[in-house]
């Protein structure tokens, strides 16, 4: 039994771990023995739904009084290097949500510690197990889709996350807003679908000690190019089109295991074939395809537990992560003001002149 210690007790822990962390309880594969967070009331809110977690105010004190064999990191992402870090010096395997941390420099530094533990640093992408986007990935590697390939990739709306802090509107805490929140995800898919990203221009709306709550991006990869736009103000025109010289693709993430594909014969809809082990069976067991966001956590918690049970490879690494953490800091370092031209010009102008980068050199 892999004994689990959960770091963070906010809402991703209580949205979308809590349930399969309990689901895998009963079936005796884990068990969760501690959650740390340094609000007391959440802490022991969310060690109540495992029948043995204790909760604990600090990694030091739950590390002092038990030993774990998988951290889960989720507490804000300006500490994700401390704790993982505090994790692999004791022995343990880490699970880090996403964003991996906030600068390529902690990136580095947790990869390093991941290394000379001799244990694995998984980077929680739950995407990764979208069969539509595993299927397109498979397309592109196989030049399937042609050449000159170009992408355009939207994902826009209200934000509505149940936060339990307000970390993830200070940059000091989150390192960053729209981009690091959605954008990540987005920019690991296209990491596995394309290879590993540069950004050649980047755009925000941030202003100075804020964080961005629109993003736009031009990126080019070793297999294609093209744009991302992320918003958490207003709904975009959501998904991700590939065209290339012998096709075309769309991918919509609210249906993520089909994808629309175009060939010389006109579009059609395509049901995605690749799927996940759905349990711990040592042969590799039932297989399933997660129907939506939610239940890919299931899968995602699966094979981490699988990688340590098996040595199967977890599908983000630290080292590929970092590739993704490259990207949000060229992105960030290169940030122009984002155009409002629906503004006056004077309000435009004052934007220009509040945004986050004005006056800092080139």
């Amino acid at each position: 039994m892999i004994r689990i210690l959960l770091v963070g007790a906010g809402a991703v822990v209580e949205d979308l771990y809590q349930y399969p962390l309990s689901r895998l309880e009963k079936t005796k594969s884990v068990e969760v023995v501690g959650v740390v967070d340094p609000n007391e009331s959440r802490g022991r809110q969310v060690a109540a739904k495992f029948k043995r977690a204790r909760p604990y105010p600090d990694c030091e004190a739950a590390f002092r009084d038990g030993s774990y064999d998988l951290a889960i990191i989720a507490s804000p992402p300006a500490l994700h290097a401390e704790h993982a870090c505090a994790a692999f010096e004791r022995g343990c395997h880490v699970l880090c949500e996403k964003p991996m941390t906030t600068t390529v420099a902690d990136a580095d530094r947790m990869n390093a510690a991941a290394a000379k533990a001799g244990r694995t640093l998984g980077v929680a992408y739950p995407r990764r197990f979208y069969a539509n986007c595993a299927d397109v990935a498979r397309l592109v590697a196989n030049g399937d889709l042609g050449d000159d390939l170009e992408f355009t990739y939207r994902e826009g709306g209200t934000y509505g996350w149940k936060a339990a802090t307000d970390a993830a509107f200070r940059r000091e805490r989150s390192g960053g807003g729209a981009l690091l929140d959605i954008g990540v995800h987005m920019l690991d898919q296209l990491a596995w679908i394309f290879g590993d990203p540069e950004v050649t221009r980047s755009f925000d709306d941030s202003f100075e000690g804020g964080v961005e709550a629109n993003s736009l991006l031009s990126l080019t990869f070793p297999r294609g190019r093209g744009t991302m736009q992320v918003s958490w103000e207003y709904p975009l025109n959501n998904g991700l089109w590939i065209r290339g010289s012998s096709g075309e693709v769309v991918l919509d993430n609210a249906d993520i295991r089909t994808y629309r594909r175009k060939t010389p014969q006109g579009w059609s809809l395509v049901p995605a074939e690749t799927s996940w082990p759905a349990d711990l069976a040592p042969a590799g067991g039932k297989r399933s395809q997660p129907a939506g966001y939610g239940p890919c956590f299931e899968a995602e918690l699966i094979a981490m537990l699988r990688c340590i049970l098996y040595d199967e490879p977890f599908p983000v690494t630290g080292i590929q992560a970092a590739s993704v953490q490259a990207a949000i800091e060229q992105a960030y370092e290169r940030a122009e003001p984002l155009e409002c031209p629906w503004l006056p010009e004077d309000e435009q102008v004052a934007a220009r002149a509040k945004h986050w980068k004005a006056g800092q050199p080139k």
